[in-house]
């Protein structure tokens, strides 16, 4: 229908409002009489007459104005169905009465002689639509009216009308969301804006594995009646949102993406209603973007939101982890498995989004062996390095999608665990060879992972997981965490120290529930995990003797079955390797002892861990050192640190002396005794 619609609705309820006008006036309301209260209006004939009996009160003065009148009403019938009018009243549900007060209040709201003819039949009172005057105007009875309008009527909860006071003097008007959409708005206004978006044209569709478009295509018959929910469950990253839009466009309808933490960061009750009428009224599907954030830590969903989904009349899909088990949307649900990709799944979408994007193609292969993200993720990845290049002008090359893959998978850990700045090099590390060849070899599982559990089909053959641990167990200071280090930063991984005191908690399930989030995060964001002193964490399961050793093991226990699952890269370092429960060292790829230094290993220690801005190193015999102090690397390096600090406190450059000082003091606080220094003399090199 044309632009024409809205005066032709107008116009009939001025008319409407006109006759009624019209009405009061031929009874002689409206006439001031000395003897009589000839302005009040009856709409009861025979009481009105009782009334008027005996008066000079004047009766059919405006009998021929109204009959022309009524002849224009008769023929000015509307046919809203068509209208938005009309598409408002059927995708919001309203019943004919709802309709025709919403016209009212329409024309109330954009038509100034309507206002004047309303205003008119309540002269006594402030301006304004009230109840009574819809019933003057529509000629409906008030007790229908009065239910309309009533709180929890579809016109409140779809906010199609503001009502302000109660009963028959409520004062209505219509809501600017319905008002603004009336009149063509199409984009979302504040604070529905802030939560959620339209999505009008298609994305760049992610290219999903066939398993998952069979499932959704499969799916659009069944969601067309309005009535079934469906589920996207997958990972972070896995595409659920790409196969929201896969639906959306087979329904050939606009789509609506609603951040759900956005909208619980909000601490709006009603927010969540307003989004999703707002999508009713433009037909539009509805995404919930991280729909596990609308429960809380109970699994329980707020009153407010279960209702606003329960009156949802439109398509309704929610993206999950399901992590956090069954998502009540108000409805049946179906579930649509997002697994997590397989390798050729990973290297077409690769390659597909970098064609699309004039991108390095034949780094696809490499890039899908080394990063385990979905398709969603891979094109969120591929757009946003897209973006970065143009904006630097810069070619679109490895080192450019490297790091929007960096960006992409952040840690979102909180106090949980810290990110380790500095990686040493292999070449810092001062160990045995047969220890090195074992860190080379946890490297080359990691970086071949996919070559032998995807294309060799171990992963398959045997059911074990891409997930590669390793313990490393050894004195203090013999190099634990540095080789932990050198790991991460040789396959390029963010290193996360776990702060076990943050993790660990008195109360029964929290420290299991803390460790999910962990492995989570971390499998997600592709960190790799670095427990230090793991002997408190997975310590062994003792025997059953009072309740708190069967919630210690069930700790284990928990333990035992994530380290299992968990996709990532962990190491776990200990002082006391026997205090490690046994059926966890068994599910470590890697058992790596560090052991002590010998003299020649010491003498390397002392060279490496003194700066070369110290020019000493030629001055200073690191084999007598390394000969007297039998220390680890650990220790080492605090003489060193010691040796600087004497240095500083006597206001002059470090002497040789002062490393022999430095590993003296160190030596005596390790315990151990230590005989006289030797001379002066005989402390410098050769």
């Amino acid at each position: 229908m044309s632009d024409a619609w809205l005066p032709a609705i107008v116009g009939e309820v001025r008319l409407h409002a006109e006759a009624a006008l019209l009405r009061r006036l031929d009874a002689g309301s409206g006439f001031a009489d000395a003897r009589v209260a000839s302005q009040i209006y009856l709409r009861d004939a025979a009481a009105s007459a009782r009334l008027a009996g005996g008066t000079l009160r004047p009766q059919g003065t405006h009998r021929k104005a109204l009959a022309e009148l009524e002849g224009l009403i008769a023929g000015a019938g509307v046919d809203a169905r068509q209208t938005p009018l009309g598409l408002l009243v059927k995708r919001l549900g309203l019943s004919a009465i709802g309709g025709a007060v919403t016209a009212a209040a329409l024309a109330y709201a954009v038509d100034l002689d309507t206002r004047e003819l309303v205003h008119a039949l309540v002269p006594r009172r402030k301006p304004g639509l009230y109840v009574e005057t819809c019933a003057d105007v529509l000629g409906i009875a008030t007790v229908e009216l009065l239910r309309e309008v009533a709180p929890g009527s579809e016109l409140r909860r779809c906010r199609v009308l503001a009502v302000d006071g109660d009963g028959l003097a409520a004062a209505i008007e219509l809501h600017p969301s319905a008002l603004g959409w009336l009149l063509g708005e199409w984009e979302l206004q504040p604070p529905v804006s802030a939560i959620a978006a339209l999505v009008t044209s298609a994305p760049h569709p992610a290219v999903l594995p066939q398993s998952v478009c069979t499932q959704v295509d499969a799916l659009v018959p069944v969601v067309r009646d309005e009535r079934m929910a469906v589920v996207m469950r997958g990972p972070r990253g896995s595409g659920r949102q790409a196969a929201a839009h896969r639906l959306k466009a087979a329904l050939g309808r606009p789509g609506m993406v609603i951040s759900v933490p956005a909208l619980v960061a909000r601490r709006e009750p009603g927010l969540l209603g307003a989004a999703l009428v707002a999508a009713q009224l433009r037909d539009a599907v509805v995404y919930l973007a991280d729909a596990d954030a609308l429960y809380d830590e109970r699994g329980e969903l707020a009153p407010e939101h279960l209702a606003a989904l329960r009156n949802f009349k439109g398509v309704l899909i929610a993206g999950s982890t399901g992590k956090g088990g069954h998502i009540e949307l108000g409805r049946p649900a179906l579930i649509v498995a997002m697994p997590r990709t397989e390798l050729a799944d990973r290297e077409r979408a690769w390659e597909t989004e970098l064609a699309a994007r004039k991108g390095p193609t034949h780094e696809a292969a490499d890039l899908a062996a080394r990063y385990v993200i979905g398709a969603g993720a891979i094109s969120d990845v591929v757009e946003e390095a897209a973006r970065f290049a143009a904006a630097a002008r810069v070619p679109l090359e490895r080192d450019v999608l490297e790091g929007a893959v960096s960006r992409r998978l952040s840690l979102r850990l909180g106090t949980y665990g810290s990110v380790v700045s500095r990686k040493a090099k292999m070449g810092e590390l001062v160990l045995p060879d047969d220890v090195i060849d074992t860190l080379r070899d946890m490297i080359a599982m990691v970086r071949e992972r996919a070559q032998i559990l995807e294309r060799w089909g171990y992963q398959r053959h045997l059911g074990i997981s891409r997930g590669v641990a390793g313990l490393f167990s050894g004195e203090p200071g013999t190099g634990k965490t540095m080789a932990a280090s050198v790991i991460a930063s040789e396959l390029g991984l963010e290193l996360v120290r776990i702060d076990l005191s943050a993790v660990v908690s008195k109360y029964v399930g929290e420290t299991e529930k803390n460790l999910g989030k962990i492995f989570d995060e971390a499998q997600d964001a592709h960190a790799m995990l670095l427990f230090d002193e793991a002997d408190s964490l997975f310590g062994k399961r003792t025997e059953l003797k009072t309740a708190q050793d069967r919630f210690a093991n069930l700790e284990v226990n928990y333990i035992l079955q994530r380290m299992e699952t968990f996709d990532g890269v962990s190491v776990l370092t200990t002082n006391a390797e026997s205090a490690i429960d046994p059926a966890l060292q068994r599910r470590l790829n890697f058992r790596i002892r560090f052991p002590e230094p010998e003299v020649d290993e010491r003498a390397k220690l002392w060279q490496q861990l003194l700066p070369p801005a110290t020019k000493l190193h030629d001055a200073v015999d690191f084999h007598a050192l390394a000969e007297r102090f039998d220390m680890t690397g650990g220790y080492i390096k605090n003489a060193v640190v010691r040796a600087a600090v004497i240095a500083a406190r006597a206001g002059r450059a470090m002497i040789a002396d002062d490393l022999w000082t430095g590993a003296h003091h160190e030596y005596i606080e390790m315990g151990k005794v230590m005989p006289q220094l030797p001379p002066e003399g005989a402390r410098s090199a050769k």
